[in-house]
């Protein structure tokens, strides 16, 4: 069993420290793959530091789970990225489903149970 959690930890590590260094290395092009635009130097820079920072606060969390025996960090990235799912399920209550929208929904929340997973499975330390 303690694969398993090994596995989703790599997983959602992976992923968040991809995205989170693609967003610092070139957040309009991130930023437009999610739909935001950079429309000026300041937007770019918001970018790279908030939507930036949200996926390599989930890769740490990721990494001090595997390395340093911290499974309890998991619960962190759950909660990030569970609490993405709620801010897009208030938009469409609040404006309608954007197209597209599923999509960021369904890998939300294979990542949530990806780092509950690991939160559960992995040694406590």
């Amino acid at each position: 069993m303690i694969w398993l959690g090994r596995i989703a930890v790599v997983l959602v590590g992976l992923f968040s420290l991809g995205m989170g260094i693609m967003t610092f290395a070139d957040p309009a092009q991130v930023g437009e793959a999610l739909g935001i635009g950079a429309l000026s130097p300041l937007g770019a820079n918001a970018l790279r530091a908030d939507i930036g920072a949200f996926f390599l606060a989930s890769g740490l969390a990721a990494i001090l789970a595997l390395f340093a025996g911290r499974s309890q960090w998991m619960w962190g990235a759950a909660a990030l990225y569970g609490l993405a799912v709620i801010g897009r399920l208030l938009g469409i209550l609040v404006e309608g489903a954007p197209e597209g929208v599923v999509q960021p929904i369904v890998i939300e929340l294979v990542l949530v149970a990806l780092s509950v997973i690991g939160a559960k499975t992995l040694p406590r330390g």
